[in-house]
């Protein structure tokens, strides 16, 4: 399929998006085994903006237009905003998730985690940084980078569905609960995106709602 200067393929960025999946599989164990969990989970984030971001910048894309870069103080308290209440359409999620499969094993062993490292200041600032990059790292990749390409050239339902169910299935739970709660919250996190045409509002209320859920962890 042919591109031009400003436009992503749908398959070239779904493609983009698989090896991107793939290779942090493969680096994440690596960075596990070199470094410890901080560093792995903060490098894990990172690297899923490196595919997308070189290719853009390869073909010259420009990428504050393309993704709706619009850094103003306004779209950041509406990102805040967005994200505060996204958290209601989380806890409405996660409660059904629950009742119709039951507590997730991957999801304690992982709250566990978070909750110990989190007694540490370095482990605490690795878990601050890892749900920070999370918000604008797979903000970009899912929503800037896989839905704006496939929205480009097809229908946004099909956009919101391809972007969503990538953005479940990198939260995979061999128990569904997680992957099936990410995909809702990926509609979303897409439908705002869209609305707004704006990286900046999806990616802060992202990172806002993680934060949230954080706190929440460590003080109750």
């Amino acid at each position: 399929m042919e591109e031009d200067g400003n436009s992503i393929s749908p398959f070239v960025a779904t493609v983009a998006v698989v090896v991107t999946f793939i290779i942090s599989l493969f680096l994440g164990a690596a960075f596990f085994i070199l470094f410890g969990y901080g560093i792995a989970m903060v490098f894990g984030e990172l690297f899923l903006i490196v595919i997308p971001l070189g290719y853009m910048l390869y073909r010259g894309v420009n990428i504050g237009s393309y993704i709706g870069l619009d850094i103003r103080l306004g779209t950041i308290l509406l990102g805040v905003a967005m994200g505060a209440l996204l958290l209601f359409a989380n806890l409405i999620i996660s409660a059904a998730m629950i009742s119709i499969f039951g507590v997730s094993e991957a999801i304690e062993e992982t709250n566990s985690l978070i909750i110990n490292m989190s007694g540490s200041p370095y482990g605490l600032l690795s878990v601050v940084a890892t749900l920070s990059l999370a918000g604008f790292c797979e903000e970009f990749i899912f929503r800037g980078f896989l839905q704006n390409a496939i929205n480009s050239k097809y229908s946004l339902v099909l956009a919101l569905l391809v972007s969503s169910l990538a953005f479940g299935l990198f939260h995979f739970d061999p128990q569904a609960v997680y992957t099936i709660s990410a995909f809702l919250m990926g509609l979303l996190l897409g439908y705002i995106y869209h609305h707004w045409h704006s990286y900046v509002i999806s990616a802060v209320a992202h990172t806002t709602l993680n934060l949230i859920v954080l706190t929440m962890m460590l003080f109750t």
